[in-house]
C-alpha cells in the first residue's frame, strides 16, 4: 500500500512509496532523514530501528512495544501516551523528549540520555535506568522508580540509618505523598533536602508544598 510520511510542522512529504506498513517503511529507510516526521498512532511493535534519527518526531500514542531503539536519536520527540513497554533504548538520545503518560514499563534505558525529558505521569515500573543521564529531567516527583535510581547513586553515608529505613518503606510499599507526610511529617524532609543537593529538587518541592 502507498505510505506517505510527512513533516509534522510543514506537512511536506518526507518519504513516499509502496510498503507493507509504516513499520516496513521505516525499517527500509533507516538512513533517511526522518526528523520531525508525523508518526502519531503508528504501529511499530517489534520494529528494528536501532540507530535511526527520529529527532523531533511526533510519536504520540504510537505502539513501540518490543521495538529495538538502541542508540536511536529521539531528541525533542513527542512520545506522549506512547507504548514503549519492553523496548530496548540503551544509549538512546531522549534529551528534551516529551514522555508524559508514556508506558516505559520494563524499558532498558541504560546509558540513555534523558536530560531535560518530561516524565510527567510516565510509567517507569521496572525500567533499567543504570548509567542513564537524568540531569534536568522534569516532573519525575511521582515516580518511585526514578527516586530509587537517584537514591541508589548516592553514597551510603549520605543518609542516616533512620533515613534509610524510611526510604526502604517508601520505595517498597510505593507510598503516596499524602501517606508519607502523615507517617513521618518532618522526619522525612532531610531525605528530600539531600536529594535536592544532588540536583533533584522536585521531591522536596512536592513534599513541602
Amino acid at each position: 500500500m502507498k505510505i506517505e510520511l510527512k513533516n509534522r510542522w510543514t506537512n511536506k512529504i518526507i518519504l513516499c512509496g509502496e510498503y507493507e506498513s509504516i513499520k516496513d517503511c521505516l525499517q527500509k529507510n533507516r538512513y533517511a532523514n526522518l526528523r520531525d516526521a508525523d508518526l502519531r498512532g503508528a504501529d511499530l511493535r517489534d520494529a528494528n530501528l536501532g540507530g535511526v534519527d527520529l529527532g523531533g518526531v511526533d510519536l504520540r500514542y504510537a505502539n513501540l512495544g518490543g521495538a529495538n531503539l538502541g542508540g536511536v536519536d529521539l531528541r525533542g520527540a513527542d512520545l506522549r501516551g506512547a507504548n514503549l513497554g519492553g523496548v530496548d533504548l540503551r544509549y538512546a538520545n531522549l534529551r528534551g523528549a516529551d514522555l508524559r503518560g508514556a508506558n516505559l514499563g520494563g524499558v532498558d534505558l541504560r546509558y540513555a540520555n534523558l536530560g531535560g525529558a518530561n516524565l510527567g505521569g510516565a510509567d517507569l515500573g521496572g525500567a533499567d535506568l543504570r548509567g542513564a543521564d537524568l540531569g534536568g529531567a522534569k516532573n519525575y516527583y511521582n515516580s518511585h522508580d526514578f527516586a530509587q535510581e537517584i537514591i541508589r547513586r548516592q553514597p551510603t553515608k549520605t543518609f542516616t540509618e533512620k533515613e534509610w529505613a524510611i526510604i526502604g518503606q517508601i520505595l517498597v510499599h510505593r507510598l503516596c505523598w499524602e501517606t508519607i507526610k502523615k507517617r513521618w511529617n518532618k522526619k522525612a524532609l532531610p531525605i528530600f533536602k539531600k536529594l535536592k543537593k544532588a540536583d533533584f529538587g522536585e521531591f522536596e518541592k512536592e513534599y513541602t508544598k
